[in-house]
């Protein structure tokens, strides 16, 4: 059994993966608000920098 697996998803899979996590941040948000405030903005600018690569990948085509 591999671990990994090539797979090209379907736009509705990605959209849905992509809630999943957003709803998830808003509950750690929440939970954590009082230790991630102070680096809000370091946080999205590496999230900003991390989603980069793999939205020009995906798109690419």
């Amino acid at each position: 059994m591999r671990l990994f697996i090539t797979k090209i998803w379907h736009w509705r899979d990605v959209w849905l993966l992509k809630w999943c996590a957003f709803l998830f941040g808003i509950a750690a948000g929440a939970y954590f608000h009082a230790a991630v405030m102070p680096y809000v903005w370091v946080i999205l600018v590496v999230a900003i920098l991390l989603a980069i690569r793999p939205a020009i990948a995906y798109w690419k085509e």
